[in-house]
């Protein structure tokens, strides 16, 4: 493996990571909160799509690759469905917004090649030795 994709991994690894810690802080404050009768833990489940839709904006944050942003994008028009449908917001319910899977998908599939060029065209990032020749 070339040192730009170690690098890649290790941005990745550590974005991941910071991502469950504060997930996992926010779920245990919310079950704490529900114990101590701050909050009704149970009147909160109809906003789940909110935290799939929050995962899938952190996937975007910083983008790493193509498929990390269609990943998340396509985790926030799930969870901005799922919430539209559940509400029957604009007349939309499960049973007449299934074509809306249809048009992700679709948008998916003109993004990706669309990604991949914009990724392969970044500069790359100067290495160690490239930086101490500039400083020169």
């Amino acid at each position: 493996m070339n040192n730009q994709h170690l690098q890649s991994m290790r941005r990745h690894h550590r974005r991941d990571q910071l991502i469950w810690g504060v997930t996992l802080v926010a779920v245990g404050a919310l079950f704490l909160f529900d114990r101590l009768d701050v909050i009704d833990l149970a009147g909160l489940w109809q906003y789940w799509p909110v935290w799939v839709a929050l995962i899938g904006a952190a996937r975007l944050l910083p983008p790493t690759s193509p498929k990390q942003i269609l990943s998340g994008l396509w985790m926030i028009c799930l969870a901005a469905w799922w919430y539209v449908s559940y509400e029957r917001l604009w007349g939309l319910s499960f049973q007449n917004s299934w074509p809306f899977f249809i048009i992700a998908w679709g948008a998916g599939l003109v993004l990706q090649p669309l990604l991949e060029r914009f990724f392969a065209a970044k500069p790359d990032e100067p290495n160690e030795e490239h930086r101490h020749e500039m400083g020169r």
